[in-house]
């Protein structure tokens, strides 16, 4: 499935690298672990191979897919939520999916709300805007072998400024 040394993505932890992968024996079963390392993080997990399909667990973006990525910063959603009070979880929802686009649209959707309000984004809505920003950026490291202000700077460069 997955070897050691590939750049994989784990929802709503971002992009990370197979450092190894172990075999133990837990409560009488031999079980293979995949250990992920997500150096933004600087987290460690071990992931069991008989949950990889559930997990969400993904390789990274190609280089080609990068044009859909910036596609989606600049236009965002089309869809709107269908009660505000639940804005907050519905783009939760999103980042838990691993989608890399699906991140992009809460990144555009929240900073196009952001610009909206005179007194900026709940804590909520920052809290997701930040973390949809980690999990990008996670993943332009890894993909364009750029340092991690420079996946930020690619992030803020290609949402459109408001009016």
């Amino acid at each position: 499935m997955f070897k050691i040394g590939e750049h994989v993505v784990y929802p709503f932890h971002g992009a990370g690298t197979i450092s190894d992968i172990e075999v133990k024996d837990v409560l009488g079963e031999t079980l293979s672990y995949y250990v992920l390392y997500f150096p933004l993080n600087d987290i460690t997990l071990m992931l069991p191979e008989n949950r990889i399909e559930e997990s969400g667990l993904r390789k990274v973006i190609e280089q080609e897919e990068v044009d859909e990525l910036v596609s989606a910063l600049k236009n965002g959603s089309d869809t709107k939520p269908e009660n505000p009070k639940h804005y907050s979880r519905e783009n939760e929802n999103l980042l838990k999916t691993g989608s890399i686009t699906d991140a992009a649209h809460v990144i555009a959707n929240l900073s196009k709300k952001a610009s909206d309000r005179a007194n900026g984004l709940h804590i909520q809505d920052r809290n997701n805007l930040e973390k949809a920003k980690q999990f990008i950026a996670s993943e332009l490291i890894l993909v364009n072998n750029i340092s991690e202000e420079e996946a930020y700077q690619f992030i803020e460069n290609n949402l459109v400024a408001s009016e």
